[in-house]
């Protein structure tokens, strides 16, 4: 999508996300799940520090492909097709474009699974760490505005089994091969309940408990392989303000959460609050502040724009990530348009040291990040096909071709 179209698409959305999100305060509606005195039925703060291991910059280190026995696409590797970075906000009863039910929740991962989708993080996906096994499928699952519906726990430990984090957690248990995490896009500074998955400020509740129990949220997080992302202190919109205020409110977000984090995690991924621009787009992704702190971010998210291309396209621009909303049906939809066209999706070659990709998508390669590049022939089912359970078996390509 050109910068004009996706400038249009967001303008198009912005009315109804602000009433999702709480307009240029980071408030929050009625109606999330989540709340106290829910069933304990999901598990409590289990830790996977050794299983997931952690790299030097503080954040979980991606999963080897290991034994995956769970369904895969039946086509050839393709790691130059299109990526989903799918966009959630609010669980509840309701369902809308900035709302997911539970039941419909459940459904995604379901229906992702059983296609041989697979989760990354942003944070894997820029570095082009993307480390599946063979005929499996990136997918990253964002999470915006933190608030309580996503992760909450109840007063016996245990994590709220309605909300996303409960039920991911119940999916990964039934299905081991969803071994992965999402991306969380935090706001540290907004109306209750969209600060820091619903922590009630400190003049309500004793400060050490408050600041215990989001440390103890952010650590299940990294420890389980999911990343923390900045959404900015309070969902400003930064469009309407001067450069200066942009930089602090990007940058006082940042410190606010990295309160929580381990000294060496840092934070790679921005999310733009309703998808807009500062007046200077680079401060987005580069400023400073507070007499001199900075900010760096490697990844910027818009707010929509469809399937985003592979990190190793030379179209990739990580300052300008699309996204996929999960709106109602739409997700199936894109999910049906591939399974009629399954070859243009990115389907992993199971190596993490190539780059494969069939002859036709030859021109799309870019930076590989020192990986080899592979072509192999045309293979799987042509426009029509569908996917199977049966693990992927692409043709070997010639030795040593490159891109």
């Amino acid at each position: 999508m050109t910068t004009l179209g996706k400038q249009a698409a967001a303008a198009a959305a912005l009315a109804l996300l602000l009433a999702a999100c709480g307009g240029d305060r980071g408030g929050a509606e009625k109606g999330d799940a989540g709340k106290a005195g829910s069933p304990a039925t999901a598990g409590g703060d289990t830790s996977a520090t050794a299983a997931n291991g952690r790299q030097a910059n503080g954040g979980a280190a991606a999963a080897a492909p290991g034994q995956d026995n769970g369904p895969k696409a039946n086509t050839g590797p393709n790691e130059l097709g299109r990526i989903l970075v799918l966009e959630y906000h609010r669980i509840g009863p309701k369902e809308g474009e900035w709302y997911r039910s539970e039941e419909h929740f459940r459904n995604d991962l379901k229906m992702l699974y059983d296609r041989g989708f697979r989760p990354v993080t942003m944070r894997d996906v820029a570095s082009g760490n993307i480390n599946l096994p063979a005929g499996t499928s990136p997918v990253v699952f964002v999470f915006d505005d933190s608030s309580q519906g996503q992760f909450y726990y109840q007063p016996d430990g245990s994590i709220d089994p309605h909300t996303m984090v409960g039920m991911w957690e119940a999916f990964k248990r039934q299905n081991p091969a969803w071994s992965g995490g999402g991306t969380w896009c935090v706001l540290p500074g907004a109306v209750y309940p969209s600060n820091f998955w619903g922590e009630k400020k400190s003049n309500e509740i004793a400060r050490e408990q408050r600041e215990a129990t989001i440390k103890k949220k952010v650590d299940f997080l990294l420890q389980n392989g999911h990343e923390i992302c900045n959404h900015t202190m309070w969902h400003a919109q930064l469009s309407k303000y001067p450069d200066a205020f942009v930089q602090e409110q990007i940058g006082s977000g940042q410190d606010s959460i990295a309160h929580y984090l381990p000294a060496d995690y840092r934070i790679t991924t921005f999310a733009l609050p309703l998808g807009l621009w500062p007046r200077n787009r680079p401060l987005a992704w580069h400023g400073t502040y507070r007499g001199g702190k900075s900010y760096d971010y490697q990844v910027v998210l818009e707010v929509s724009g469809g399937a985003n291309v592979s990190p190793f396209d030379r179209s990739w621009d990580p300052h300008s990530v699309d996204r996929f909303i999960a709106a109602p049906n739409a997700l199936e939809n894109q999910l049906k348009r591939w399974d009629a066209n399954p070859a243009e999706r990115y389907v992993s070659d199971g190596d993490p040291n190539t780059v494969s990709y069939p002859q036709r998508e030859a021109s799309k390669a870019g930076n590989l990040r020192g990986k080899q590049g592979k072509v192999v022939p045309d293979s799987g089912p042509p426009a029509g096909g569908a996917p199977g359970a049966a693990p992927a078996g692409a043709a070997p390509a010639p030795a040593g071709t490159k891109s």
